[in-house]
């Protein structure tokens, strides 16, 4: 996205970003970014800021003002289902402050059922302990994620991740046993040495631990980070693409016989536990992002939506929320116009095992996905392929289609 001049902060309304009335039709999120870390990943480029002090309460404050200031733009979407604290490593947040933010969050925004409300915080093996769990538990919070990535010593070594095996291993029962009923977690494949066998032990620990959820990611290399100025000098050596997909054809068919639904390319879960928040970005959920980096999407009833995401540093999001009353200026920002907005929702529906609602697409965009003579083609031919699905209601791929998501979207609507 292409930085826009500073809109006026003192005189939000004025500013084409919070013109409009936000979509009703679409669930609505909030994302809470911490950005705060004991230590940077090689393969991180997120927006992360590792201290020895976190200032806890200064950006409790910021968040929750800017939570309360531009609440009001996103009022008029379905009632909020989700808050999702992500980072950075946000269960180094005190509990205290998470609290705040989830108090804030429940007064702002109209919860359907209040038992319903998905509330997610990540979390590090080795760096939460029972007790702060449990407060956490206390403070409203329901599910908890942790970035366990490997169950292998020396790969958790080269990719810079600072717990342990047996922490990556306690982790989960140590949630349990502060009272979550939702436990989600990540695992990363295609890494610096990864063999199929070292893959295939992993998600056999991952089976055993019984989380609800869990995401598989395959590793990407960011050129800035620590491993693309590597792999740019050939001094990264990782599995090469037809091993990846052989680690990602494993997941799907160990994962799967274990019992979890492959509902999207890198997610996983049990009956009913498909990850409310994460859903939302799939199926152009509104979404007000609130913290340094944090990204926003705000769907308009008109058509089209903006995009919009805050500052990355987190001394200047501080410091802009203080000076501008919780309204701080973006510092990226994009309109996108419905059809654009109808482009995306293929791609993005494309990634899911549900695939595209028919019926729902004519609603929000105006026309069928198939409407257009090449897609009606593409979509024969692709059928044929086995990568696709086409019934009168959805557009669905394939566990095979699944497997080539972005190909699929590219040749069905290209």
């Amino acid at each position: 996205m292409k930085p826009l001049p500073q809109f006026p902060s003192a005189a939000p309304n004025s500013c084409h970003v919070f013109e409009g009335t936000c979509d009703n039709r679409r669930p609505l999120g909030l994302y809470v970014h911490f950005p705060f870390c004991g230590a940077r990943c090689p393969y991180c480029d997120f927006a992360i800021d590792v201290r020895t002090e976190i200032p806890h309460e200064r950006y409790a404050n910021a968040v929750c003002q800017e939570v309360a200031s531009k609440s009001a733009f996103f009022v008029a979407a379905n009632p909020l289902v989700s808050v999702y604290f992500g980072g950075g490593t946000p269960g180094l947040w005190r509990n205290d402050c998470v609290k705040r933010v989830i108090d804030v969050a429940v007064k702002q925004f109209a919860v359907s059922t209040p038992g319903a409300l998905e509330i997610t915080v990540e979390a590090n093996p080795g760096e939460i302990s029972e007790s702060h769990l449990r407060a956490l538990k206390a403070a409203g919070v329901n599910r908890v994620s942790f970035g366990i990535q490997s169950f292998d010593a020396a790969l958790l070594l080269e990719i810079g991740r600072t717990h342990s095996v047996q922490q990556a291993r306690e982790a989960i029962p140590t949630a349990r046993a502060a009272g979550f009923t939702n436990v989600a977690c990540d695992l990363m494949f295609g890494l610096p040495g990864q063999s199929l066998t070292q893959w295939r032990e992993s998600l056999a620990s991952v089976i055993e631990a019984a989380p609800d959820h869990l995401s598989c990611y395959s590793l990407t290399v960011e050129p800035f980070t620590p491993f693309g100025q590597k792999e740019k000098k050939g001094q990264l050596t990782r599995p090469d693409d037809d091993a990846a997909a052989e680690m990602w054809d494993l997941a799907h068919e160990s994962l799967g016989a274990a019992g979890y639904e492959h509902y999207e390319v890198s997610s996983y879960a049990r009956l009913g536990a498909r990850a409310v928040h994460n859903s939302l970005y799939w199926t152009q959920g509104a979404y007000l992002g609130v913290g340094c980096a944090a990204a926003s999407f705000r769907p308009l009833v008109e058509g089209g939506g903006w995009r919009f995401i805050n500052p990355r540093s987190a001394d200047t999001y501080m410091l802009g929320v203080e000076r501008s009353h919780g309204l701080i200026n973006a510092a990226q920002l994009e309109w996108r116009s419905a059809p654009e907005l109808g482009d995306e929702a293929v791609w993005l529906a494309l990634r899911t095992s549900d695939g595209i609602n028919r019926k729902r697409h004519q609603e929000l965009f105006g026309r069928d996905p198939l409407e257009g003579a090449a897609q009606a083609i593409a979509a024969v031919d692709l059928q044929k392929a086995g990568w696709l699905h086409v019934s009168d209601t959805h557009i669905r791929p394939t566990a095979q289609g699944l497997a080539f998501a972005d190909e699929l979207a590219t040749r069905l609507w290209d």
